[in-house]
């Protein structure tokens, strides 16, 4: 299920430490009100097609719980592209899943959520990734940064004369790896601002997840919109300056994500609906 709970780790944590700050509204609501909390999105993966497309609905929990956010069982979940619509049926968990949709380059997917009452809308769209021209791991001695061992790099090519956001992923041994770290929000997404037209040669996608001889490691390159990297790199400040609570350290305020109520705006929705394009590849890590 890799087109799920890979951001959720990130977020979920944020949530349960944090407060909702928004610079453009007096109202706050009451803490006991729940909202709703969207993880996943749709991800168009020609390398390993995924099986059904899967979107997690959860409710926020009160302030000082150290329980896992309660999930919703009992949404409407549609996503929509021009005049196509396909509905998400509830598995457990508070997933949702649809094994029709098929997400197509150039598309523009709405997705509508009818929760207690109360409907929620947003939308994001898909543009195309740029495929790996080489996909390698390289033997890298300890620096003050980084520990020794094997790094997974890959060579890719931006396209001309289009902007680009991407976001980097990697798994070892089929585990999602991120180490909440201020420096993610420069490292693990980017713009091709300086760089749009050209290969890249030796790009690393996490450099601070050494591998060892027998690891497998998965690296993913997403194409994502510019309103998800906004999003992303407000995520990645935040959960990287958690540090510890325990010992005093503010809690973040939570980042707008991209559905709206459209019952009552002033009790948004938070996480992010996204859709995007995924290029990736595998290596097993081998003595040279």
């Amino acid at each position: 299920m890799k087109n799920l709970f890979i951001t959720s780790v990130i977020i979920i944590s944020s949530l349960f430490l944090s407060c909702e700050t928004d610079v453009t509204s007096d109202i706050t609501l009451n803490e006991s009100t729940p909202r709703l909390v969207i993880n996943g999105g749709l991800e168009r993966n020609t390398i390993t097609p995924l099986t059904a497309q899967r979107i997690q609905l959860m409710t926020t929990a009160s302030f000082l719980s150290t329980e896992e956010l309660p999930s919703i069982s009992d949404a409407s979940v549609v996503v929509t592209s021009n005049t196509d619509s396909w509905t998400f049926t509830h598995t457990s968990n508070g997933i949702y899943e649809n094994s029709e949709i098929i997400p197509e380059i150039g598309n523009t997917y709405t997705i509508t959520i009818n929760w207690n009452g109360e409907t929620y809308e947003g939308s994001d769209s898909i543009s195309e990734v740029p495929s790996f021209d080489d996909f390698y791991f390289e033997f890298e001695e300890e620096t003050i940064a980084t520990d020794a061992g094997y790094f997974v790099k890959f060579d890719t090519t931006d396209p001309i004369d289009i902007v680009n956001f991407y976001y980097y992923r990697l798994f070892k041994n089929n585990e999602f790896i991120i180490v909440p770290d201020p420096g993610n929000s420069e490292v693990l997404i980017v713009s091709d601002e300086f760089f749009d037209g050209r290969q890249r040669i030796g790009v690393n996608p996490n450099d601070e997840v050494p591998f060892e001889i027998g690891d497998i490691a998965t690296a993913q390159q997403l194409s994502i919109s510019e309103d998800y990297f906004d999003f992303l790199n407000e995520l990645f400040i935040q959960t990287g300056n958690l540090g510890n609570p325990i010992i005093g350290n503010p809690p973040p305020a939570s980042i707008r994500g991209n559905l709206i109520n459209l019952s009552n705006p002033n009790n948004r929705a938070l996480g992010y609906f996204y859709a995007v394009d995924i290029e990736e590849d595998t290596i097993t890590i081998i003595e040279n």
